[in-house]
């Protein structure tokens, strides 16, 4: 039987950034449903719908994967490289639609700025671990401890 590693622990952290991000993202949806008639009001180019339905959405994909990557589920690693360009995408896009302010499009390049760095960071830690399935999760990360060797004692 092959022996498996810990997962390192920047897997591990980027497991717990991404199921903050969809809980972000789900807080956003739930804010956009309390909001709604304020919402429709609103001269928007998309349907009021849009927002709670595209937090939903993204909330559910990332805790999703935020779980999958924190058991060193390989699915959750591939699909988080490919979830995370297209979320970006999402945003520019969602930016460029829907930012009618000054202030929101002076700080368009500086949010790209920061929001690409993150992506990059991420991709860059799930490519360098390479497949999670030669890694088994940290229990020290779970908040439990390794387990103990056993060891005899002698009492006289």
């Amino acid at each position: 039987m092959e022996k498996r590693h810990r997962q390192p622990y920047a897997v591990t952290l980027t497991a717990y950034g991404v199921l903050i991000l969809g809980a972000g993202y789900c807080l956003g949806a739930l804010h956009a449903i309390f909001t709604y008639s304020t919402i429709e009001s609103l001269p928007l180019s998309v349907p009021a719908w849009y927002f709670p339905l595209s937090g939903v959405v993204w909330g559910g994909v990332w805790l999703v994967l935020g779980i999958g990557l924190r058991f060193g589920k390989e699915w959750s690693r591939r699909a988080a490289l490919a979830a995370i360009p297209i979320c970006f995408c999402t945003w520019m896009a969602d930016e460029r639609l829907l930012s009618r302010s000054a202030i929101a499009l002076q700080s368009f390049g500086f949010e790209a700025v920061l929001r690409l760095i993150l992506v990059a960071i991420g991709v860059a830690v799930l490519i360098a671990a390479g497949p999670l399935e030669n890694y088994r999760p940290n229990p020290a990360a779970l908040g439990r401890d390794l387990p103990m060797e056993k060891t005899t004692t002698h009492v006289e």
